[in-house]
């Protein structure tokens, strides 16, 4: 429920390999060399050699469009409804919206799958083992990114989250032994020049918000990172990874849930569950988080990862505005308003070099 390159669900990444093992011809299918998640069949395999074939045909340009747009609105809507419930309803409870999302998530996948528009592979003990750190990251970087929402302005936690592309990048250094190019470093250096400037002029400063928000990044890039050094170590089925990471988070949050004390009675004696207006933005946060799940999917695999990350990217410049008048918790000064848009500048130069490539 993230958005661009670094900050968007980063299980959605085109893999290379996918298409590079086809090339190679021969019988293998889609399913082998996955990470053990599943046992294959023969049938599975031309089942999924079949989808393969078929969901490489090109795309029209209105097509291409079309589903970038639709990205763009998914992330929008689901980043505005999250911060609606959490900051102007006061929902107070982040971990329950979480488990909603999650559950949405893995109930929509399992539908598909039955229906036959999705391949989810059988699940083994051995699987989940492999999977299991993939997991716990995506569950905290949902949740600290969901209280993030609550605690900060919107255009405030745009900002700060673009410090996990600086994670991301000394990670990758560190773990993958890649280099960013001159232009994404002077892109990052601009975007968090921005936000040190905008913090400095934050009015409405909140120290458990600048908390969550550098633990919501560091999860960021450590999710971005492992699932990259995975990639590059087995093929994967990358729908079964996002149904094993939103079934075992909701296991996950649900546990947190029974043991935080308090947690499900201030769930239950939160004053606003006959509002119809509150439970109506409850529901469309729940459901859009599937959504964008989707919306990023058939964004990556109709045009590009590429493209999903510039779309991104310029999604967060609308956020970073649209965010000053939703949430009711901007306060405006000078300071802040220009270190924004010294970040928004960083943003489209980090876009436009992501783009040229």
């Amino acid at each position: 429920m993230r958005d661009d390159k670094w900050e968007d669900s980063p299980t959605e990444e085109v893999d290379a390999t996918d298409a590079a093992h086809h090339a190679d011809g021969g019988s293998s299918s889609e399913t082998e060399g996955l990470l053990p998640l599943h046992h294959t069949t023969k049938a599975a395999g031309a089942t999924a050699a079949a989808a393969h074939h078929h969901e490489h045909s090109p795309p029209t340009q209105a097509k291409k469009v079309g589903t970038a747009l639709f990205y763009a609105t998914s992330s929008l809507g689901v980043i505005f409804a999250n911060k609606i419930v959490l900051s102007t309803f006061k929902f107070p409870s982040v971990q329950t919206l979480a488990l909603f999302q999650f559950t949405s998530t893995t109930l929509a996948l399992k539908v598909a799958s039955m229906l036959g528009y999705v391949n989810l592979l059988p699940i083994s003990v051995k699987g989940v083992k492999s999977i299991l750190p993939l997991s716990t990251c995506y569950l905290l970087n949902i949740l600290t990114g969901l209280s993030a929402t609550q605690n900060l302005s919107l255009p405030m936690m745009v900002l700060l989250r673009r410090a996990s592309i600086l994670m991301t990048m000394l990670l990758e250094k560190w773990m993958l032994n890649s280099q960013p190019s001159k232009t994404v470093q002077i892109s990052v250096g601009l975007m968090l020049a921005g936000a040190l400037v905008a913090a400095l002029g934050d009015l409405s400063f909140n120290l458990m918000g600048y908390i969550v928000i550098f633990f919501n990044d560091l999860f960021t890039a450590l999710n971005g990172v492992i699932l990259k050094r995975t990639s590059e170590e087995y093929k994967k089925s990358k729908m079964t990874v996002l149904y094993l990471n939103s079934l075992l988070s909701a296991i996950g949050v649900s546990t947190i849930i029974m043991l935080v004390p308090g947690e499900v009675d201030r769930v239950k004696n939160f004053e606003l569950w006959s509002n119809p207006n509150f439970v109506t933005y409850l529901v469309f946060a729940s459901l859009m988080g599937s959504v964008l799940n989707l919306a990023i999917f058939l964004c990556t695999s109709t045009n590009s990862a590429l493209t999903t990350t510039v779309v991104g990217c310029l999604k967060n410049v609308l956020t970073s505005y649209m965010g000053m008048f939703i949430g009711g918790d901007y306060i405006f000064s000078w300071l802040s308003f220009i270190g924004i848009n010294i970040s928004i500048a960083g943003s489209l130069v980090y876009a436009r070099s992501t783009f040229r490539g």
